[in-house]
């Protein structure tokens, strides 16, 4: 196969600041590097010259290495502007990551010039082909990181050209050559292979069932575990778990038969052998059941994820067991729902009317004083429309659904608000009478500029009640908006009330207040929506 990469051209006018690996290091150290903004911006500007300075492969090579670790270092930091940010991103936040993902296509394609060298059967780097073609991929998969963090479905130029970096590796015979790798840390030597397999491992659980804040953490253990998949172009002989299969022709990620994806043709298709990979994980589990820590397994520091243990054996389901099915089977549908963030604006649309203390005396709404004061008396409305609560709905299509979830989609052109993993929101199809309750599990920005949102919903339709903890009167205390949904034994759902977070506690009186009063005694906490728990409670004898 005669590999090429899209290469830009070297010309006459494209002058460094820089032409050796001293004169570099003299350049860095002089950054401002207590502003990464600016440090960042002049990483961009060198690194755009790089490539059409004409210099030979050997010195391109040189000096893309002299540069890697600073640009890993302020890209890191600059991340932090646009990681895990409610979507879609705010127009500064935008910003940072185009500018982030501009500089890692541009270290990208200093490497591949030097990769390409390679293909070419040029001597300068043949002797360091393995660690050439690592770099390349190296690269790319951190920008697909980055496009991650980001809340972006990676494109299918992306995926295209790192399957087309792997197979240059595969081309060169260097694949499974071990390197060296200074940027990851106790890990001693890497391969392609398993730089190629950190991207392809990471997308596989997403964009759902990994949760987003975690996906640095799970990034993190991609590098250190990646060495155990083997990669081949024939299916593995006695695999202990399935394989992972990845088509080189194709702009995905990796994925196996169960997804429903068509296999490609056989020279194109490689197959992931995770077998060692899951006997690491399922020991690293073992370990921590029995008091290890995560920092002795080579999993981060002590505290840097609460459910560390949760999370690998979520990982191991997908990646080890190949258990994708869903507990819950989803349908396609076509139609359109409304939408509403937050305790306040969901309490607003099942009362029809806005939150008060109970018993208090009635105020005057903000139509009713504009009322007085143009005319000398009240409005006949009782209560303001939701745009002047503040409570606005936003409009959605819904694309699939099941017992306990909902896949929801809406145009970036649309006026709507932005929305991050673990809110809770309020959902009401077009065909429906009632608002669904239900937590933000996952969002991502995909391609045309679509939003889409996986919602688990709460079954039963939300009762909306005035909570505060027993003996609050006394302590002064106001009541707090909740919500309250009822039993579904079907889907073994318990009656349920939504209450701050913080609050439970087993045993714990509420008082509970809409039409009249009563009391509840909390039992279990069912789940964790944002600043809100959901607990299952029984209602006790007036």
């Amino acid at each position: 196969m005669n590999l090429r990469f899209e290469l830009p051209t070297p010309r006459a006018d494209a002058v460094l600041a820089f032409a050796s690996d001293k004169a570099c290091g003299d350049w860095l150290r002089a950054l401002p590097h207590s502003n990464p903004t600016a440090v960042q911006a002049q990483l961009r500007a060198q690194m755009a010259l790089l490539p059409i300075a004409g210099l030979k492969p050997a010195v391109l090579f040189e000096l893309a290495e002299c540069l890697r670790e600073p640009v890993v270092r302020v890209q890191s930091e600059m991340a932090r502007k646009f990681s895990f940010r409610p979507l879609p991103l705010a127009d500064a936040e935008a910003g940072v990551l185009e500018a982030s993902l501009d500089l890692w296509r541009g270290l990208g394609v200093v490497y591949r010039v030097c990769v390409q060298s390679i293909l070419d059967q040029e001597r300068e780097l043949r002797q360091q082909s393995a660690t050439v073609c690592q770099r390349a991929l190296d690269a790319h998969a951190r920008l697909i990181l980055d496009i991650q963090c980001g809340g972006n479905e990676v494109p299918e130029p992306d995926w295209r050209l790192l399957h087309r970096l792997y197979r240059a590796a595969e081309t060169s015979g260097v694949a499974a050559d071990k390197v060296k790798d200074a940027l990851l840390e106790g890990v001693g030597a890497t391969h392609c292979m398993a730089t190629y397999a950190r991207p392809v491992l990471l997308s596989l659980g997403l964009p759902g069932e990994v949760a987003q804040r975690h996906l640095l953490s799970v990034a993190f253990w991609t590098e250190r575990l990646a060495n155990r998949v083997t990669i081949t172009s024939l299916p593995p002989a006695q695999p202990s778990k399935p394989p992972v299969l990845v088509d080189l022709d194709a702009g995905r990620g990796g994925f196996r038969p169960e997804d429903g994806a068509e296999i490609g043709s056989s020279q194109a298709l490689r197959y992931l052998d995770i077998s060692d990979l899951a006997v690491a994980m399922k020991k690293r589990i073992h370990l921590l059941r029995k008091g290890e820590t995560s920092a002795s397994l080579g999993l981060g520091e002590e505290g840097a994820l609460p459910t560390i243990e949760q999370t690998l054996i979520l990982l191991y389901k997908h990646w080890g067991d190949g258990r994708v099915g869903r507990e819950h089977p989803r349908r396609s549908v076509s139609g359109k729902a409304l939408a509403v963030l937050g305790i306040s604006g969901l309490h607003f649309y099942v009362s029809g009317k806005a939150f008060k203390q109970p018993g208090a005396a009635p105020e005057l709404t903000t139509r009713q004083i504009r009322a007085i004061t143009a005319f000398g008396r009240g409005s006949t409305h009782d209560q303001d429309d939701s745009g002047m609560q503040g409570y606005s709905l936003d409009e959605w299509r819904i694309l699939d659904e099941s017992m306990i979830g909902l896949c929801l989609q809406r145009t970036t052109g649309t006026a709507g608000s932005r929305l991050s993993p673990g809110s809770l929101i309020g959902v009401k199809p077009s065909d429906a009478r009632a608002f669904i309750v239900g937590s933000v599990r996952w969002v991502q920005m995909q391609a045309g500029g679509k939003l889409i949102a996986g919602v688990r919903t709460l079954p039963g339709a939300p009762q909306a009640v005035a909570v505060r903890p027993d003996g609050g009167a006394e302590a002064g205390e106001k009541y707090h908006p909740g919500l309250m949904l009822p039993a579904v034994p079907a889907l073994r759902a318990p009656s349920s009330v939504v209450v701050p977070a913080g609050w439970f506690r087993a045993g714990r009186i509420l008082d509970v207040h809409a039409e009249s009063a009563w009391q509840i005694r909390l039992e279990t906490i069912v789940d964790h929506i944002g600043d809100h728990d959901i607990c299952a409670y029984a209602s006790l004898a007036a």
